[in-house]
């Protein structure tokens, strides 16, 4: 998981096939103009947003979208192809989110130990959780496409932010007192 803007440039910089020196070039800069920009020294300006995306693009990753997503609270979940994925893919995901609930219930065991639940123990757990619900989402996208509702899939997690919060409960209808029955 990815929590500071530095973190995700630096993994985007490993993810390069030419390491920092090739992101920098790419991006029209040299090394030390890249390391300025990214610490702010001699009076440089941080990247843009063009720039971040661009290395995004560069490296082959989403560490920039996936920081971006933790800076509001929010989890990104990739959303399946539907040309890549078989049962075996399902299969594995479903063994990949068994093992991260595991992690996740080990991590809250390991910090009942002591009675005390540190900083530290917390950002584990949140970390642990945030794997498990990533792999369960993929999972269930992934059955999803698989029995023929691919472009309805992400759907099903996915309401608009201005849409009303009753609609996201019970979809298609607005859930309210008037359809309770007694």
């Amino acid at each position: 998981m990815v929590d500071t803007i530095n973190e995700a440039i630096r993994g985007m910089c490993k993810a390069h096939p030419t390491g920092k020196p090739g992101m920098a070039a790419a991006l029209g800069m040299t090394v030390d103009v890249f390391n300025n920009h990214a610490y702010r020294k001699c009076g440089s300006r941080f990247f843009t947003l063009d720039e971040l995306e661009l290395m995004q693009d560069l490296s082959g990753t989403a560490l920039f979208a996936e920081y971006s997503a933790s800076r509001v609270k929010c989890l990104l979940v990739d959303i399946p192809r539907l040309d890549e994925l078989d049962n075996v893919c399902l299969h594995r995901n479903e063994m990949d989110a068994a093992v991260a609930k595991g992690e996740y219930s080990l991590a809250k065991i390991k910090a009942m130990d002591d009675g005390v639940i540190d900083r530290h123990e917390s950002r584990d757990i949140t970390n642990k959780l945030k794997s498990y619900l990533k792999h369960t989402m993929q999972g269930c996208l992934c059955f999803l496409a698989l029995n023929g509702v691919a472009d309805n899939a992400v759907d099903a997690f996915v309401c608009q932010r201005k849409s009303d919060a009753r609609e996201c409960a019970a979809p298609g209808v607005v859930a309210n007192e008037s359809f309770v029955e007694n």
